[in-house]
């Protein structure tokens, strides 16, 4: 993979994305000309992500420039998965100190929108790679190297786990990636963090009343925290202050009110990791319904009378 460019501070270079009815083999009249600026032509299947925690990149794959590098970006039609993309390619500039994209209100919070957040503010996530399909389908050996084995592959939206999987094997690799069922399918690659279970923390406003634990069989992070019977609700007052002191930084980040934080612990190191904040967390519903509801409850009775 490409590996992070110097920026040239004088660059007046544009970029367009998704701008090919620009370019002069689409039609002179049409084809855009500026003086003293180079153009660069980029379709959405041409940009990539890598986030580790405080170092962020997103690029253009044909030269592998940094988009932070182009004075100028435009987006010009929106094909999948341009919307998808836009929210956390807007992240990236603006933390570059970059001009923003002119199309960031179409955009989705996504979960690489998250991590791309998260890491840009120094908190543990684990190291996630985003390619185009089509170039996703033949990096295994890429990827491999860069996160390890075995690595995650999962959904960029929500799928309650069922198309998160752990990737042990090149054979595994390229029998989910080229399956035709998951052809539309944007897929993250992510460092495994092997663990002794996923922790689901509430968040009410300031106040975190929840901590819930489950405890999967094999050790993965793939799986909903909703989800399983091997479940524990742990005293959030006496949980690991600096863990719920990142839970609440994240979610403030995210500029959530209310969200359920997916946090796992690596079993060897004891590092924590942020693996999602939930905007939208099921509450009344799943394990621990009778004590989320009554939490949430408490928290708007505060708000109401606030």
């Amino acid at each position: 993979m490409p590996r992070w460019p110097a920026r040239s501070q004088a660059s007046r270079d544009l970029l367009m994305i998704n701008g090919d009815t620009f370019q002069p083999e689409h039609g002179e009249s049409t084809a855009l000309k500026l003086r003293d600026v180079n153009t660069v032509f980029r379709g959405i299947g041409e940009i990539a992500f890598s986030i580790e925690p405080g170092q962020t990149r997103v690029y253009e794959t044909v030269s592998g420039r940094d988009l932070a590098e182009f004075a100028l970006i435009q987006v010009i039609a929106y094909p999948r998965p341009t919307a998808t993309l836009l929210s956390a390619i807007s992240s990236y500039l603006r933390h570059q100190g970059r001009p923003e994209l002119d199309a960031t209100g179409i955009s989705a919070p996504t979960k690489l929108y998250q991590l791309m957040m998260l890491a840009q503010s120094g908190l543990p996530v684990p190291a996630t790679v985003y390619l185009p399909g089509r170039l996703l389908r033949s990096s295994f050996a890429a990827i491999a190297d860069q996160l390890g084995l075995p690595f995650v592959l999962k959904t960029m939206h929500g799928s309650g786990g069922r198309l998160n999987f752990l990737i042990n094997t090149e054979a595994d690799f390229e029998r989910l990636t080229g399956d035709p069922a998951d052809a539309q399918v944007a897929f993250l690659a992510q460092q495994f963090v092997a663990n002794n279970g996923t922790f689901r923390i509430l968040v009410f406003g300031r106040d975190i009343r929840i901590v819930m634990h489950r405890c999967s069989t094999d050790g993965t992070h793939l799986t909903n925290t909703e989800r399983g019977s091997h479940a524990t609700l742990f005293e959030s007052e006496s949980f690991d202050a600096e863990v719920m002191a990142m839970v609440a930084r994240a979610t403030s980040l995210m500029s959530c009110e209310v969200a359920g934080v997916n946090v796992v612990q690596d079993r060897h190191t004891q590092q924590w990791y942020l693996l999602e904040v939930n905007c939208a967390p099921a509450i009344g519903s799943g394990m621990f319904a009778a004590q989320k509801t009554r939490a949430y409850a408490e928290y708007l009775q505060r708000r109401l009378s606030a």
